[in-house]
C-alpha cells in the first residue's frame, strides 16, 4: 500500500486520471503521558500513499488492527489525520470545510467488510437507502418515496 518513494509525482497524463490522491497519510492517536511524562501514540496509519483512478475499485487488505477502518474513515475525514495530503479531483480535500465539505462527500463512499456495522439490521431496506437522499438533501421531502421506490 506504501510506495517506496513518496515524493513520486505522477506525470500530467497520469495526474488528470487520477481521482483521489493520498500522500503520506498520517493518523496518530494520542495514549497518554508515557515514561517520564511524554506522550505516547498509537501510530493507526502512518505514511499512506496511493492513487485512484476514475473507474477503479481499491480492495484494502491487512489483518485485524492494521489500519484499514481508520484509513477509510481518515480519506472521509471522519477522523482528521495527523499528516498527508489528500487530493480529490485535484482539489486539497483536507482544506475543504463546512457547506463545500458536505457537497464532497456526497461522492464518496466506503463499504466496510462487515455489513451488520454498514447497514442496521433494525431498519427496513427503503429506510437505508432514503437515508443519504434525506441528510445530503438530494431529493425534496415530498420525492423521497417515489425516488427510493425508483
Amino acid at each position: 500500500m506504501t510506495t517506496p518513494n513518496a515524493s513520486w509525482s505522477p506525470s500530467e497524463e497520469e495526474a488528470s486520471d487520477v481521482l483521489l490522491a493520498v500522500r503520506d497519510l498520517k493518523t496518530y492517536f494520542p495514549l497518554g503521558k508515557g515514561w517520564l511524562g511524554r506522550r505516547d501514540w498509537v501510530r493507526a496509519v502512518d505514511g499512506v500513499n496511493f492513487d485512484l483512478r476514475r473507474g477503479e475499485v481499491l480492495g484494502l487488505v491487512g489483518e485485524s488492527g492494521s489500519g484499514k477502518t481508520t484509513l477509510g474513515r481518515t480519506v472521509l475525514r471522519l477522523v482528521e489525520p495527523t499528516d498527508g495530503s489528500i487530493r480529490l479531483d485535484g482539489v486539497d480535500f483536507l482544506a475543504l470545510k463546512g457547506k463545500a465539505l458536505r457537497q464532497v462527500r456526497r461522492r464518496l463512499q466506503v463499504v466496510f467488510q462487515d455489513s451488520y456495522a454498514s447497514l442496521s439490521p433494525r431498519m427496513q431496506i427503503g429506510q437505508i437507502v432514503a437515508e443519504p437522499l434525506k441528510l445530503h438533501h438530494i431529493v425534496a421531502r415530498g420525492e423521497t418515496k417515489d425516488r427510493v421506490l425508483e
